[in-house]
């Protein structure tokens, strides 16, 4: 019934089309989720914490990398919030502003899993990402195709 009032939320916020979008794009690369504590990576590089900007989800809190041990990950801040939405991923963007719908295969790679729609949580980047090439953190919704938030990287 929840997933049905979503379902329902969202074609009316998208438009009825949202209710059949393509499947979403292949995954580009994937790591398993990070073990480590946020507080366990202090005195890594990290870029300034940027908050999250909200597109078609609300959420509070920040987003950053951080880089410790000669590995690098994403860190949610412990006051990040996000609503209810299915299938969440956590994914680096190449464009500094995510799409609100329809991510292209060759502008986004996926982290993984969102483990928790709030508090601290960090999540390992995979060492064959070039950093360099993406502008953003983007919260993303794989079964409706749509950024839910998204933060700023430091250039």
């Amino acid at each position: 019934m929840k997933n049905a009032r979503l379902a329902i939320a969202l074609a009316i916020l998208l438009g009825a089309d949202a209710l059949y979008l393509p499947t979403a794009p292949p995954v580009v690369a994937q790591s398993a989720m990070s073990g480590t504590t946020p507080g366990a990576m202090e005195g890594g590089n990290t870029t300034q914490a940027k908050a999250f900007i909200n597109n078609h989800g609300k959420s509070t809190g920040t987003g950053r990398l951080m880089t410790k041990g000669g590995k690098t990950y994403i860190e949610l801040s412990k006051d990040f919030t996000l609503d209810e939405a299915p299938d969440i991923y956590v994914t680096l963007y190449r464009d500094a502003v995510p799409p609100e719908k329809t991510y292209k295969a060759d502008k986004y790679v996926n982290i993984a899993r969102l483990k928790s729609r709030k508090g601290s949580q960090s999540y390992l980047v995979p060492a064959s990402v070039k950093l360099d090439d993406y502008q953003s953190i983007a919260i993303w919704c794989k079964k409706f195709d749509v950024t839910l938030a998204y933060a700023l990287l430091e250039q």
